[in-house]
């Protein structure tokens, strides 16, 4: 069994080599964005599934996860995940991304990667210098008497926002698309 799962993963690897070098955007050096990660996603346990998406940063960020479920899509998603970006020229792990449940997969648009749950949502960018940090956090946090009161977090402010503001801002989560984790590049197709 050892083998055969041997035998798959350097098959797979080779797809994946393939594939990433005939894609992706140039980058000003002449390599493409993939082949920044090359050696990282080389580097994964047999277990672990990745992600590259196209966010708010100047190149595609790699998401990594071994916690993966069906969304019921056919997509593999996940709660959890860790965050790898390059900073100056390595490709550096900037941090982890949870949500609160699989009703609430970690996901991604064009301003960034979200993570949420019943109560709460956060927005996370990754900057030009590679940091991963929080953009936006929206929370609903009840008294005692069971009245609820929603807050906002962002650029480094927290103020008091209305029930409607809370949802319309949740929406950004709802609107964003999963990420679909992948073996290897057989899957990234999906």
């Amino acid at each position: 069994m050892y083998k055969v799962k041997k035998i798959v993963s350097c098959f797979i690897f080779c797809a994946l080599i393939f594939s990433l070098c005939a894609c992706g955007k140039e980058r000003k050096t002449g390599s493409t964005d993939n082949e920044v990660y090359e050696e990282t996603i080389g580097s994964l346990e047999d277990n672990v599934l990745f992600a590259m998406i196209d966010t708010n940063a100047p190149l595609p960020v790699l998401l990594v996860t071994s916690q993966v479920f069906d969304n019921g899509t056919g997509k593999q998603a996940s709660i959890a995940c860790d965050v790898y970006y390059p900073v100056d020229k390595e490709v550096k792990h900037t941090g982890t991304i949870e949500s609160m449940g699989t009703a609430y997969p970690v996901s991604y648009d064009e301003t960034g990667i979200y993570a949420a749950s019943g109560h709460s949502m956060q927005r996370f960018e990754v900057d030009k210098s590679g940091a991963l940090k929080l953009a936006e956090g929206i929370y609903e946090q009840f008294d005692e008497n069971g009245n609820a009161a929603y807050t906002m977090e962002k650029e480094n402010e927290t103020k008091t926002i209305s029930e409607e503001e809370y949802y319309d801002a949740f929406e950004k989560y709802n609107n964003a698309a999963v990420v679909s984790f992948s073996y290897g590049a057989s899957d990234a197709a999906r």
